[in-house]
């Protein structure tokens, strides 16, 4: 849980660090290209790929997160993003940079894109927790941030609460990418908190391939441990 009566540091945030320490990374046998975490008595017979990703539903090329979403990994994005803590997007893009150290051992993306918000709920919460997080991996890493190619020009309902199908319904047509030379023939690397059902990142890569973009990879600090809607 988040520890209400901590001290805010820059290292830690407004969560003390027993709190940080109990996040757990995934791990056991993941999708390979989702990084769905399988269970251990529905292991897939041959190429690791969940059902989703056997049925060709993603457009992405390839994604990770850091942990399950649950407490109190969810419990600290769920204040990141809904208890004005915009403090804590350095130590959770600590969690991404991990990731990334893993994963770009050979390849490294062109650009990163973190998820947009609508203008509207962005002048709501007040920033937006993706940008926050990609700000400080692009630092970390030197590759450069591309927070304008991608837009998001229609608001939407909230995704939390909707099913899958819900959530795809809703997300479709709210992105469109506002620089096509930016991300034609680019490695795009997708950032944001939280891989629920994949709706959002899947139809922001969408439009990415569509506008040629060559490959695109995705980032989270967490995902759902099964096909469920959580509360965030």
């Amino acid at each position: 849980m988040v520890c209400q009566s901590s001290v805010e540091t820059l290292g830690c945030g407004v969560v003390c660090r027993p709190c940080w320490q109990r996040i757990a990374r995934l791990d056991g046998i993941l999708c390979d290209l989702c990084g769905y975490a399988f269970a251990s008595g529905n292991l897939p017979a041959e190429k690791a790929l969940c059902a989703a990703c056997r049925r060709g539903y993603f457009h992405f090329d390839f994604a990770r997160s850091y942990g399950r979403l649950e407490d109190p990994l969810q419990a600290i994005i769920h204040q990141f993003k809904y208890g004005s803590h915009p403090s804590l997007a350095r130590p959770l893009a600590r969690l991404i940079h991990t990731l990334w150290v893993q994963v770009y051992r050979d390849r490294v993306p062109d650009m990163i894109v973190p998820v947009p918000l609508h203008k509207a709920r962005q002048r709501k919460r007040g920033f937006n927790q993706a940008w926050l997080l990609a700000r400080h991996l692009s630092r970390w890493t030197q590759v450069p941030l591309a927070d304008r190619v991608l837009v998001r020009h229609r608001s939407t309902a909230v995704q939390a609460g909707l099913s899958r199908g819900q959530r795809r319904r809703n997300i479709q047509g709210a992105f469109r990418v506002a620089d096509r030379e930016a991300v034609r023939k680019r490695a795009v690397l997708l950032v944001d908190d939280v891989f629920t059902t994949g709706a959002t990142l899947n139809e922001c890569a969408r439009m990415l391939g569509k506008q040629g973009a060559h490959r695109v990879d995705v980032l989270t600090i967490a995902r759902v441990a099964a096909w469920s809607v959580p509360s965030v």
